[in-house]
């Protein structure tokens, strides 16, 4: 809000004095001015607004006027229930001259008129301090301010922001009582639990669950809950809001406080991010119950033999590398070991054989997630698997159907592989036998060319002058019947061939064993060329035997990657 004496105000606060004549303020004029802002400084140049602007002008009566010092005095409107409808955002005062004296932006305020038993209606008083040297003297009011009604709605807006202060400090930014306005799954779509809980000192109760409708987006579930006023009175007023949410104040002045229920991943489903309390009672019930240990808390009376371990000694340290057998390990010596177990894991990936991420893990399916809500994590793998919407969210691995495989590291197995890299499959050089398939029986032709017509000349070697003796054979008796003399003439017989006159065979004499020789001529030198034809188009086809499937690969589990976070 913001408040001021105009331009104009000021010319007549010097005119009067000049004249000293007394300055009277005898208005309020409230006035709805769209697309006011209520806390810019007021424009002291300009006038009032146009008359359709203004919703009320009241007359102040001189017992509403007091001061407060010499240099102080506050005018007071009080506007009961029988004044309304309307809104305001602008309230000044004007002078008896008609002169705006002063103004004021305020949020948007309501009146309203009490109309039973439809509406109940409400009382408004404003204040108006003005301020100047000598104001008391000018304005001769002479009540003093102390003395009469004062606007009770800064004093009742004082009381509820203590009281939002006082449990902010008991339950701090956002306390939910057990499984209070838990974000779940239902199996009609999704709800808020019923449950209380206080959100920056603001009590929220949801009697009955709340269902959710519409498309959930990917991303933090948030509660929006602020003091609202509505009619006379302020209220604790929630929604549920999506994304990166901050706190913020709206238009008429309210702040809201935005505080995540839930974060939401289509890959892994929903996660809680409240910060729940088993309480389910009163707290005073639940603090005598309590069992356990708080951080910070004293030691309490009770005694080793009290609970039976007078065995055992009475030290403890909060050192979690002592290993010494007269110590005893405390819950904070714990949780330091818890914490160094966890997060020296951050980023550790194993296979699980569980067909969602345990606690504490997420899938490797290459999902972008919440650089905020996994920063540890995003703190060591930055963007090395994926840059996200490269502000909010970043990418993890994807192992899903892969075999991981040790970086090289500099060893020279696998040289130039960047850590996390993606590596294609391959096969090692081999080699595999083969056969030719038989072509079944089949000749080849062949013939020589023609070298034309030619001869080759041929002899006998001669045998010299000799003769073959003739002689009948009688029934193969061999009876010789006549011979020839070396050189003398052959016989002649005049029989038929082959037969004698006594119809029998006839031959020559034998003269043993002999040949006659038989040369054949030079014909040159020459060739004779040969010629193959052609066996007609075939093949002779290979055949290689296949093995194998569509992959290479060892015996092998399926099992469920994930990484910690």
């Amino acid at each position: 809000m913001s408040a001021s004496i105009t331009l104009a105000g000021e010319s007549q606060i010097a005119l009067k004095q000049s004249q000293s004549k007394p300055l009277i303020i005898t208005r309020f004029v409230f006035a709805n001015v769209p697309g006011l802002i209520p806390d810019v400084p007021v424009d002291r140049a300009v006038g009032k607004p146009p008359a359709a602007q203004i919703v009320h002008v009241y007359d102040v009566p001189k017992e509403n006027a007091g001061f407060v010092n010499p240099n102080q005095v506050v005018y007071s409107a009080q506007l009961g229930s029988d004044v309304g409808d309307w809104d305001f955002n602008w309230v000044g005062l004007e002078d008896a001259d008609g002169v705006l004296f002063a103004v004021s932006y305020v949020p948007l305020q309501q009146k309203r008129k009490n109309i039973p038993p439809l509406q109940v209606g409400n009382n408004v008083t404003r204040n108006f301090l003005v301020a100047f040297d000598g104001a008391q003297a000018l304005t001769g009011v002479t009540i003093d301010a102390s003395t009469w009604q004062h606007d009770f709605t800064v004093r009742l807006a004082g009381i509820d922001e203590r009281e939002r202060q006082s449990n902010r400090s008991l339950y701090g930014r956002a306390c939910f009582f057990a499984d209070s306005l838990a974000f779940e799954k239902t199996a009609n779509g999704f709800q808020l639990r019923p449950g209380t809980a206080y959100i920056e000192g603001i009590r929220v109760a949801l009697a009955e669950a709340l269902p959710i409708t519409g498309v959930i987006p990917v991303g933090r579930i948030n509660l929006d809950v602020c003091l609202e006023r509505q009619l006379n009175d302020r209220v604790a007023t929630w929604k549920v809001v999506y994304g990166e949410q901050a706190d913020y104040t709206d238009s008429a002045g309210a702040r809201h406080y935005c505080v995540p229920v839930a974060h939401f991943l289509s890959s892994v489903g929903f996660s809680d991010m409240r910060q729940p309390e088993p309480v389910t009672g009163p707290l005073i019930q639940h603090f005598a119950a309590r069992d356990g240990d708080y951080a910070n808390l004293r030691a309490r009376g009770t005694t080793k033999e009290d609970i039976q371990l007078g065995n055992l000694p009475n030290a403890k340290s909060d050192d979690p590398e002592t290993n010494s057998s007269e110590i005893l390990a405390t819950t904070a010596a714990l949780n330091k070991v818890q914490k160094l177990v966890g997060d020296s894991m951050t980023g550790m990936v194993a296979g699980f054989a569980l067909s969602s991420a345990p606690t504490g893990w997420l899938k490797c399916n290459g999902a972008n997630v919440s650089r905020t809500t996994f920063a540890t994590l995003f703190a060591r793998l930055g963007t090395s698997f994926g840059a996200g919407d490269g502000s909010t969210t970043f990418g993890l691995p994807d192992l899903r159907g892969l075999f991981p495989r040790a970086w090289d590291d500099g060893r020279g197995i696998d040289p130039g592989r960047a850590l996390g890299s993606y590596q294609e499959m391959l096969l090692a050089s081999h080699a595999h036998s083969a056969s030719a398939a038989t072509a079944g029986d089949h000749a080849h032709l062949a013939s020589t060319d023609a070298q034309g017509a030619h001869i080759h000349t041929a002899w006998t070697d001669a045998q010299g002058n000799h003769d073959h003796g003739f002689r009948y054979v009688d029934n193969g008796a061999g009876i010789s019947i006549g011979a020839s003399t070396a050189g003398g003439s052959a016989v002649t017989l005049e029989l038929p061939y082959g037969q004698n006159a006594d119809n029998r065979p006839y031959r020559t004499d034998y003269q043993g064993n002999h040949a006659h020789n038989v040369g054949i001529g030079w014909a040159e030198a020459h060739v004779h060329n040969v010629g193959v034809n052609v066996g007609g188009a075939h093949t002779h086809g290979i055949v290689v035997t296949p093995s194998g499937g569509n992959e290479t690969r060892p015996k092998n589990m399926a099992l469920l990657f994930c990484i910690k976070y």
